[in-house]
């Protein structure tokens, strides 16, 4: 969860960083250990996300109300 500016900024240092890893060993492994290797990663992507709008909407109902 994120209560503070910091740690909003926290997460989309993290994020970035995440996108730029998968990136670069996308181009390195086979599409099956890439899907392997980025499940999880993806998943806290995902996650942190989630977190990121939560923080900027100022609701989680708001959020969860999108999620289809």
């Amino acid at each position: 969860m994120i209560d503070t500016l910091e740690q909003f900024e926290q997460a989309e240092e993290a994020i970035t960083k995440m996108k730029r890893f998968l990136l670069a060993v996308r181009r390195i492994h086979t599409p099956e250990a890439y899907r392997a290797l980025s499940a999880p990663i993806l998943r806290e992507l995902q996650e942190r996300e989630r977190d990121i709008l939560i923080y900027l909407s100022g609701s989680p109902e708001m959020v969860a109300g999108h999620q289809g």
